[in-house]
């Protein structure tokens, strides 16, 4: 009859339960939360970039459209919003770059007026819809001189939302 000894049948078990401990990966854990919203990417086209006059660069989703400046600023700052800016209105996208992948997260609903804007002075409340520019938009698809809608919903992340940028070129202003 063949006897383990009493230490290394231990040692044995010592092992099989750090496997096994090692092999359990949270058991029933929640999922991760769902990143909701959309991402894609800007493309900024080469040498268009201004020297001047160039404050903060957003990107925002608009549930109206069309907009004019009484729409824009409710939309913005009243209760509840209509128009929401990425990353925030107290940051900015990065300047002087050739393209940028983005994640918007935003909750449910329809999105009908996507794209960047340009803030070109300080003074939002003085120069008021003047200071704000829209440099580029997400575009429909059968239609390119119109806006492209987006749909969010609670289930996934809407990817390929692409905007080009052109500073020397910017889209005709819908305010």
């Amino acid at each position: 009859m063949c006897t383990i000894p009493v230490i290394v049948m231990r040692y044995l078990i010592l092992i099989i339960l750090c496997l096994l401990i090692a092999a359990c990966d949270g058991g029933l854990a929640p999922p991760p939360p769902l990143e909701l919203g959309f991402s894609g990417t800007v493309h900024f086209a080469p040498g268009s970039w201004p020297t001047d006059s160039l404050i903060n660069l957003w990107i925002f989703a608009s549930q109206i459209y069309p907009l004019d400046s009484a729409k824009v600023y409710s939309g913005l700052f009243a209760s509840p919003n209509t128009i929401f800016v990425y990353p925030s209105l107290s940051g900015t996208l990065p300047f002087y770059i050739d393209s940028l992948s983005y994640s918007f997260p935003l909750h449910s609903g329809t999105y009908k007026y996507i794209g960047v804007i340009r803030q070109t002075s300080f003074d939002l409340a003085g120069q008021g819809i003047r200071a704000l520019r829209v440099v580029g938009f997400y575009k429909d698809s059968t239609d390119s001189s119109k806006p492209g809608i987006v749909n969010v919903n609670d289930n996934y992340q809407i990817k390929g939302i692409n905007i080009d940028v052109d500073f020397r070129n910017p889209p005709p202003q819908p305010f």
